[in-house]
């Protein structure tokens, strides 16, 4: 099986992202869940999408399917506040195509929100 983009990959390597959500993506976000109105801060779900989107879109990338994910989460981000999302390869086994990452939220000044891990299946 030829696995390029795989071997490509190293431990170590990471990729971050940058989000503020605001008042009006809350609001948007609870209205299309058919939720009520009155979150403290960002919901949990769209912080998990950031991680989402690295993974799909940067790193590993596209063609990658999500396995399981484990968050914790620390604090709540407020709305506006600045988020950056990171996640980095923590395991590669090349045998099975898997791919292992830590993940990590952080806003204003570097303060945790959450910190997980993520296991997803690589796809050629």
């Amino acid at each position: 099986m030829s696995l390029e983009r795989f071997d490509a990959l190293s431990e170590g390597q990471s990729a971050t992202l940058e989000r503020r959500f605001s008042a009006d993506d809350i609001h948007d976000w609870s209205q299309l869940c058919q939720l009520d109105d009155d979150w403290q801060g960002v919901p949990e779900p769209l912080i998990a999408g950031l991680f989402s989107c690295l993974l799909g879109e940067d790193l590993p990338g596209h063609g990658t399917n999500y396995l399981k994910q484990a968050m914790t989460f620390h604090a709540t981000a407020d709305a506006d506040e600045p988020l950056q999302a990171s996640v980095t390869v923590s395991r590669l086994r090349r045998d099975k195509a898997l791919v292992n990452l830590t993940t990590r939220c952080t806003g204003r000044d570097g303060r945790l929100i959450c910190d997980g891990e993520a296991l997803v299946l690589f796809q050629h």
